[in-house]
């Protein structure tokens, strides 16, 4: 159903429309049938909606040439420089011992016990799991423990 007075694109919906049905301004059924040909025969502002639609569907099927960005004199932005390479030791050395602070040592010990802890608490949790399901096959349910 095509509705003229709003914002529906005729042009585009068209071809998938099984009924066409043109509704005016006061509510009533201006036009209805199963082919456009028939709604423009009786409908002048359908006819008229639909070459706008088209021409607004042509323009914006139109590819317009991209310019390439010129740098413009006086601007604060420059193009940015795209290294590829390494890093220097001493660069990296500034990165370990501003993560560890004065004692990086203790810094990186600490870490490595987090990640141990981490791995063992989900080892544990996988563990318990496996066990307090065991229970219910060796116990009635009742006999469960939940907490």
């Amino acid at each position: 159903m095509f509705n003229t007075e709003q914002t529906h694109n005729v042009a585009l919906a068209s071809p998938i429309a099984d009924f066409i049905v043109s509704i005016g301004s006061n509510g009533r059924v201006r036009t209805q049938g199963k082919t456009l040909s028939a709604a423009f025969a009786r409908d002048a502002t359908l006819v008229a909606k639909v070459k706008h639609d088209e021409e607004v569907m042509n323009i914006g099927q139109q590819e317009i040439p991209a310019e390439p960005k010129k740098p413009v004199e006086g601007t604060l932005i420059i193009a940015e420089e795209i290294v590829e390479g390494h890093i220097t030791w001493r660069s990296f050395k500034l990165l370990l011992e501003s993560l560890g602070g004065g004692q990086p040592i203790f810094f990186f010990a600490i870490c490595v016990l987090a990640l141990l802890l981490n791995e063992c608490s989900i080892t544990f949790q996988t563990w318990f799991l496996g066990y307090w399901g065991s229970q219910y096959e060796t116990r009635p349910s009742s006999e469960v423990n939940l907490s």
